[in-house]
């Protein structure tokens, strides 16, 4: 039984979406449905070896001498879960649900980042009665982590200069620039001692997470940060041995829960009480679901006490969250950085941090300090994954149009704004420098969190402005 209306096309295809697994590097499956749907439409297509797809469609009757439009959304999407949720994000379909006007999975992250855009292009391909120019519709592989697909797009498969980007998260906003950014991992090992001995776990859970893009700003709680911060107060009034932590499951996700199992010389719990009580003052308007528990827990192996208390110095002093913001920008966050991953155990230590900036040379800055950091205390780390800035540029011919239709459709200007988060039209600017660039979406909230949902209204109203705008073309 269908939840959406399968009569309404952009809706039709984004539940069809939800039963295909398509997590970052996953996405051969939902290329290939992709790809089908260009075959059953008789349409030109185009799939490389990382599994782009780019769908070309002719101009309407009437648009045939108007220039060629080019319309992009990223395929894959960040699979996070509930601790609680049995869902399989290789093999299972999302278990989504209508709540109070909102379309949410049960536990697990929507995909509507960005599988709204996907939809709208698969809806408007299908629809024979639009009027349009040529179009070309482009989806891409990836982009929530290594920006794989973009970075490997043949753009001599591209004739059209102007791009309709389908990523934007807020309806009645076009994005006019976005951050670039780069990872940096870490990684170390160490001997271990084997042997059984009674020790703690440190539990931190109920955090909110979110987007290290669109969230960072909220300054909101990354369980691994409070987990390394407790234990580092602990070394202060006593010896620590390590065992494992583990945090996080995405590098461009907010942490939400993290562990540790070590062992303590005296009593944890009690050394670190106010510890608890302040972290949880200071997040009590961002985060009032933090829970810390702290449960006697046998360990089978411990890091020594130097390496351990190494460890968790270079964890606590790491920057992390946001850095800077721009007061002349309506305090856009212009740099930040987010412990996303952390695995510590058996003396194999590995952890990740994604950092963005406004301008290239803020998040290069902030990778030599955390490289730096980490070389000091005996780390190795190295740069990865890194992506380009788009810069604002003042005059913009689609930006105008898009306005006149915004106003005719809505009655008021559309919103334009620079963003914090790190968008695939850096990399199609570097790459094509003549590109006219707007984007656009449907409302979403907590994206690359398991809260997050679209509002189906807007889902709607923005298909229908898309294709307004399209049809102004």
């Amino acid at each position: 039984m269908s939840v959406l209306n399968s009569n309404v096309r952009h809706q039709y295809y984004f539940e069809e979406l939800t039963k295909i697994p398509h997590g970052s590097g996953n996405e051969k499956a939902i290329s290939d449905y992709i790809v089908s749907i260009a075959k059953k439409l008789n349409l030109k297509y185009y799939q490389d070896e990382v599994n782009n797809v780019v769908i070309y469609k002719e101009a309407s009757k009437g648009y045939e001498n108007h220039p060629a439009v080019m319309l992009q959304a990223h395929m894959d999407m960040v699979c996070e879960k509930d601790p609680s949720s049995n869902h399989d994000f290789e093999k299972d379909p999302l278990p989504i649900y209508i709540e109070d006007g909102f379309l949410k999975s049960k536990g697990t992250t929507l995909g509507a980042d960005d599988g709204a855009g996907v939809a709208y292009m698969l809806a408007i391909l299908a629809d024979g009665a639009l009027k349009h120019p040529a179009l070309e519709c482009l989806f891409t592989v990836s982009e929530e982590t290594t920006m794989l697909g973009a970075n490997s797009l043949d753009v001599s498969k591209l004739k059209a200069r102007r791009l309709i980007n389908l990523d934007g998260e807020e309806e009645g906003y076009t994005m006019t620039s976005s951050c670039g950014g780069i990872d940096v991992v870490f990684n170390k090992e160490v001997e271990v001692i084997t042997e059984k001995a009674k020790g703690y776990e440190l539990v931190v859970s109920g955090l909110s997470g979110g987007h290290s893009g669109g969230e960072i700003h909220k300054e909101k709680g990354n369980a691994m940060k409070i987990a390394a911060r407790l234990l580092y107060k602990a070394t202060k009034a006593g010896e620590l041995s390590v065992s494992e932590i583990y945090g996080g499951s995405k590098i461009n996700a907010i942490p939400r829960d993290a562990y540790a199992r070590f062992v303590y010389s005296g009593n944890f719990e009690a050394v670190v009480l106010q510890e608890i009580k302040d972290i949880k003052k200071e997040l009590e308007e961002t985060d009032s679901g933090l829970d810390i528990k702290v449960n006697e827990y046998e360990v089978d192996n411990v890091m020594n006490t130097k390496d351990s208390k190494t460890l968790v110095s270079l964890l606590y002093i790491l920057p992390n969250g946001l850095l800077h913001k721009s007061e002349l920008q309506n305090n856009l966050t212009t740099s930040s950085c987010n412990l996303g991953i952390l695995r510590v155990k058996d003396g194999q230590i590995h952890f990740e941090m994604s950092i963005r900036g406004a301008l290239r040379s803020y998040y290069e800055d902030t990778a030599d300090v955390c490289i730096e950091l980490a070389n000091a205390y005996g780390y190795e780390a190295h740069r990865n994954n890194g992506y380009p800035c788009w810069d604002y540029i003042h005059n913009s011919e689609l930006r105008d149009v898009m306005n006149k239709v915004h106003n005719e459709v809505y009655g008021k200007d559309i919103v334009m704004i620079g963003v914090h988060g790190g968008l695939e039209c850096g990399v199609f600017k570097t790459k094509l420098p003549d590109l006219d660039i707007v984007t656009m979406g449907p409302n979403a909230a907590d994206v690359h969190s398991p809260t997050e949902r679209m509002e189906l209204l807007s889902f709607d109203s923005t298909y229908n402005f898309l294709v307004k705008f399209i049809e102004a073309l």
